[in-house]
């Protein structure tokens, strides 16, 4: 990348980043003066580090503190049109948005990158979106909201965003998109949204019927999952302090309306990596070792799901790394990943064109 993206990258990771970016055991930042202060502030426990809970409150109180709407957008290269709060679905009269980047100057019809935010399903936006700087590289960008927890109970999250992939395909035309190569992309609860858009083509469960454009398929060519969870099983979230004695974490029992043992087939069918066939998309996914919301052994689940497929699947895990996988390095492996899948091939194997599973 040459000295002018690599500056964007860097405004859209002060804008994206959490307390917990670049950070070491426990989610902390490597700032001395800071891990101090994190820790007499959130550390309830004393153990010195912060665990699931402590974490989000810090983060939290962060994003509060950021607040405001012009920190919240990402700086647009020149060159790209923005188009945000575009409607893609109305469920219960209430309109479901997404923010489009489009490149002035680019091939068409043009690949087509979807941003997932993260939040623990329950929080998050459409504007903190790290994509946008691939709007400048012949990408259209598409940053999506999708009804949250207080709103809403799986599987209503995954139905949104098949809804907008449905949305982008009928119309491909008047953006100029392909809708033979539509990467998502997601970090954390986005993370584990966009690895169920992956690998959930031929499950008709999680269809649904948000926005219509029911004649247009949901299916994606290319996924880049980012510390995302693969797997609701009580077994594979060890690692979290919240899980001890087979309890459920609170986000995930906000997610399913109930306790993974209340829940076991709503679990199951929220679990990405339960989904794999071999005509899956080819993921890259990316993990912190010290992760202190989404173990990393999610990460291997998946990864390990989709190679026994056959399905192609670059893993990489970052020795440092917390729950904030999201700086240039990584990035960089994104735009490699999506660049190979998505540009790479004068035709997609999986083409997503056809008709959605009936």
């Amino acid at each position: 990348m040459n000295r002018q993206m690599v500056m964007m990258w860097l405004v859209v990771l002060g804008l994206i980043s959490g307390v917990c970016v670049q950070a070491g055991v426990g989610g902390l930042p490597d700032d001395p003066q800071k891990r101090q202060e994190m820790l007499k502030r959130f550390d309830k426990d004393g153990d010195g580090k912060l665990n699931a809970e402590e974490w989000l409150a810090a983060r939290k109180e962060r994003q509060e503190k950021r607040g405001g709407e012009k920190a919240n957008l990402a700086a647009v290269p020149a060159g790209v049109k923005a188009m945000r709060d575009v409607e893609y679905a109305r469920v219960d009269g209430k309109p479901l948005l997404l923010d489009l980047y489009l490149p002035a100057k680019a091939a068409q019809p043009m690949p087509v990158i979807v941003w997932v935010h993260g939040g623990a399903w329950r929080a998050g936006d459409k504007k903190r979106c790290p994509a946008i700087p691939m709007a400048a590289q012949g990408y259209a960008v598409a940053s999506i909201n999708y009804r949250l927890t207080d709103v809403a109970t799986f599987p209503a999250q995954i139905y949104d965003c098949k809804g907008a992939i449905r949305w982008v395909r009928a119309h491909a035309k008047e953006y100029g998109f392909d809708p033979d190569r539509i990467g998502v992309w997601g970090g954390s609860a986005g993370g584990h949204l966009v690895a169920l858009l992956g690998t959930s083509g031929d499950v008709k469960e999680l269809e649904g019927d948000v926005g219509g454009n029911l004649d247009f398929s949901s299916r994606v060519q290319a996924v880049a999952v980012f510390c995302g969870p693969s797997s609701f099983r009580i077994e594979d979230l060890k690692g979290r302090e919240d899980t001890q004695e087979g309890k459920t974490p609170d986000t995930i029992a906000k997610l399913l309306g109930g306790t993974i043992q209340e829940k076991p087939e709503l679990a199951r069918l929220a679990s990405p990596a339960a989904h794999v066939t071999p005509d899956d998309p080819p993921f890259l996914i990316v993990h912190g070792a010290n992760d202190p919301i989404v173990p990393v052994q999610q990460a291997h689940i998946q990864a390990v799901a989709l190679k026994k497929a056959g399905v192609e699947a670059v893993l990489h895990i970052d020795p440092e790394a917390g729950h904030g996988v999201m700086n240039a390095k990584t990035i960089k492996l994104a735009e490699e990943f999506f660049d190979k899948q998505l540009k790479g091939k004068a035709s997609c194997t999986k083409p997503g064109s056809a008709p959605a599973p009936n």
